[in-house]
């Protein structure tokens, strides 16, 4: 089939709605999994399946409405209790959903290509698990897939349902991207527009519910930014008429007012980038229900704030670290069910994911209890591969920190899930590109715990501003411990190149920053300069500037592909005086650092 012409706009809105039906149906189907016989658990599930099979119908995707049919016939023969959905039946609706997501996936590379959708090879064999098991016969991937293409939609339609039109079945949307809530602060959660009113659920509730709208994640940061240009256009504007203003107690109130207004509709632009991490914990619990089974241990898995919200770039972000750190909770934290017996433990493992704020950061744990963390062969794995030297002293939090280096597994065996040493390292870096931290906190043979510390937005940091010479840097407040001015005493150099500041008795390298920069200093002696010590994962450092000036909440910006990568720094501000300022990227300078400072 080929798609063109006024269809793409349709077929655009179809993928954006399935989407969140999707999302809808696995959540549905993993509730299911607890309460097997919920009749409004299996009723949200059919209207998932059932909306997506009126929707493909419209817009002649046959195979997506095929596919939809049969796995809304199980779910329609699971409400009449006439099939229990528990062990294959679910398996095989499971199996439905993902060849579900692959063909929504090749209908978005179609319309965003040649428009050509490519056959689904291995539709016929999911059809023909789907009609098995209605039918009750045993659904194995090696039936025959012979009866396949009669599987028409008089045999899979549900009794006395019929496919709606496209109008009853999608919603009109302005750009299927961010839905942005217009009543309720609280996000609503997708339904199919045909669906009856639920029970117990009255028809002002439904209203509440959908009252959003669909805007362009495009247009969204858009606004963003030219908010963040009025931030500081209202800035520049308050510093030239600073004198002004002073003397004009009218002009003070307008300015002071004008100032207001701005901050808050810079906090409400925000606001519209926040969305709720649901989707991605709800990833999460499909994942550990699909190693459980692969694995054979016996894993249950537990949420809570799945409604903490936090930027929409850092949830698309987050999915593949905790993807990784989910799956080495289950493989390598997890025990067997005879080790966990023979330990006096629940033969049933957990895992528990719980989201939060805190101190205007957002929180994610990850937290299992199997076997913990093994201190000693962490340590004897880093030695083997050099990281470390023999009998080298580090804290038990650096320990455990090891295990984010590249190639460094404690795994006994490698599986096909992990234990190859990669993946935890991959998590670290995508951790960084988000300006956050990962703690660990584990007990051997108790369990362990991943503390995520997130930015809540990724658009404007809290800064401190140094000069160095006639140029303005911003360092980022999170990274600062404390600024002091040094003593002769306290500089030291190391085999007459790296230089050493001693900071509350421990010696830490120092980095003229002037150097790096290219920048004309007031003076290159550091007991008359400032230091600025800054910490971030364990490395600490001190930054040698002229002066440190206010603390400013900066908006970032991207430097552009024209200049790239600039070492030691990690983007740029405009400032209220209209000069732009450098971000300091602390934990690059810090790595170097001490790369530099290293025996």
């Amino acid at each position: 089939m080929v798609i063109g012409g006024d269809d793409l706009e349709m077929v655009n809105d179809f993928i954006a709605e399935a989407a969140e039906h999707i999302e809808s149906i696995e959540a549905g189907l993993l509730n299911l999994e607890n309460a097997s016989e919920d009749p409004e658990a299996i009723n949200l599930v059919f209207r998932g399946f059932h909306t997506i099979k009126g929707m493909a119908g419209f817009l002649n995707l046959s195979d997506i409405q095929r596919l939809a049919h049969a796995a809304e016939n199980i779910l329609d023969l699971g409400r009449k209790q006439k099939l229990q959905l528990l062990g294959e039946a679910m398996d095989v609706v499971f199996e439905a959903v993902d060849l579900l997501k692959q063909m929504m996936q090749a209908l978005g590379r179609a319309v965003s290509s040649d428009g050509v959708i490519p056959p689904c090879e291995s539709l016929p064999v999911t059809l023909e698990r789907l009609t098995a098991c209605a039918q009750g016969r045993e659904a194995t991937a090696s039936t025959t897939t012979q009866a396949a293409p009669a599987l028409t939609s008089a045999a899979v339609e549900p009794e006395g349902e019929k496919v709606e039109p496209m109008s009853q079945a999608v919603s009109p949307a302005v750009e299927p991207e961010t839905d942005i809530p217009m009543a309720s602060g609280t996000p609503a959660e997708p339904a199919a527009a045909s669906s009856p009113p639920r029970p117990g659920e009255t028809p002002s509730k439904r209203a509440v519910a959908d009252e959003k709208i669909k805007v362009s994640t495009a247009r969204l940061d858009s606004l963003v930014n030219m908010v963040g240009e009025l931030v500081i256009a209202q800035s520049m504007v308050y510093q030239e008429a600073g004198g002004v203003v002073s003397q004009d107690h009218d002009l003070v109130r307008t300015v002071s007012h004008q100032g207001k207004i701005v901050r808050e509709l810079q906090e409400l632009s925000m606001m519209m980038r926040m969305v709720p991490i649901q989707g991605v914990f709800q990833k999460m619990a499909r994942l550990v229900r699909d190693l459980s089974q692969k694995s054979g241990k016996k894993v249950v898995f537990s949420s809570e704030g799945e409604d903490t919200e936090l930027d929409r770039i850092v949830v698309d972000q987050i999915g593949d670290p905790l993807v990784h750190m989910v799956r080495n909770s289950v493989d390598h934290g997890i025990e067997s069910e005879d080790e966990r017996r023979q330990a006096g433990k629940d033969p049933v493992g957990h895992v528990h994911l719980r989201a939060f704020h805190q101190a205007g950061s957002i929180v994610i744990q990850i937290q299992d209890d199997g076997r913990g963390l093994d201190k000693e062969r962490i340590l004897k794995k880093a030695v083997d591969q050099g990281l470390i030297s023999p009998g080298q002293d580090l804290p038990d939090a650096d320990i455990y920190k090891l295990i984010f280096h590249a190639g460094l597994s404690t795994a006994r065996q490698v599986t096909d899930i992990s234990g190859r040493g990669v993946g935890m390292d991959v998590v670290k870096k995508s951790i960084d590109a988000l300006r956050g931290k990962v703690d660990i906190e584990t007990e051997l043979g108790r369990g362990t715990t991943f503390t995520i510390r997130l930015p809540l937005t990724m658009a404007i940091i809290e800064g401190q501003i140094v000069r160095i010479g006639a140029a303005h840097y911003v360092v980022p407040i999170m990274t600062i411990e404390c600024c002091l001015r040094p003593t002769p005493d306290q500089i030291s150099t190391i085999r007459g190149r790296a230089e050493m500041v001693m900071v509350q008795n421990q010696l830490i390298p120092m980095v003229r920053l002037y150097r790096l920069f290219g920048v004309a200093p007031d003076s290159e002696v550091p007991w008359e300069s400032s230091l600025v010590v800054v910490g971030e994962d364990g490395l600490r450092g001190c930054l040698m500037v002229d002066e440190v000036l206010g603390q400013h909440q900066v908006v970032i910006k991207s430097l552009g592909r024209g200049i790239g990568h600039i070492p030691g720094i990690a983007g740029g501000a405009i400032m209220g005086d209209g000069r732009i300022s450098l971000i300091i990227d602390v934990p690059g300078l810090l790595q170097s650092a001490m790369r530099q400072a290293a025996p």
